[in-house]
């Protein structure tokens, strides 16, 4: 009998203890001056957004396949050459381990013409070329 009493202290204790803590009634909205400054972070993603998409579906349609290759030779500032590596298109029967999008001018020229902030996105390569 002691036990069934404490159990129901205990329980009685949890739903004094959740109806004080818990949140009850409805809470305040925005303010109209907040709802309006949302409204317009709101319109600018949405113009951003649409930019991105427009740049997405009609530019970024094909990806060359590349790798690092070594043998190349360059020329410095003061004239003499050196041996190197570079990035090119891969050989037939070569695994790529990047892929170069091919945009094409006018769409090299609306990138870069956007005001987009591509430098804040992350450079990601494919799971399968990680090393």
């Amino acid at each position: 009998m002691k036990g069934f009493a404490l159990l129901v202290g205990a329980l009685a204790g949890a739903a004094l203890l959740y109806v004080t803590t818990a949140v009850g009634g409805q809470q305040a909205g925005p303010s109209r001056a907040e709802f309006n400054s949302l409204k317009k972070q709101v319109a600018v993603l949405k113009k951003d957004d649409q930019a991105i998409q427009a740049v997405l579906g009609s530019c970024l349609n094909s990806a060359v396949p590349s790798a690092r290759y070594g043998g190349y030779e360059s020329r410095a500032d003061d004239g003499s050459t050196f041996v190197t590596t570079a990035l090119d298109v891969v050989d037939p029967g070569d695994a790529p381990t990047v892929f170069l999008l091919d945009v094409g001018q006018t769409c090299a020229t609306a990138i870069n013409s956007a005001k987009l902030d591509l430098k804040a996105f992350k450079l990601m390569r494919p799971a399968a070329t990680r090393r």
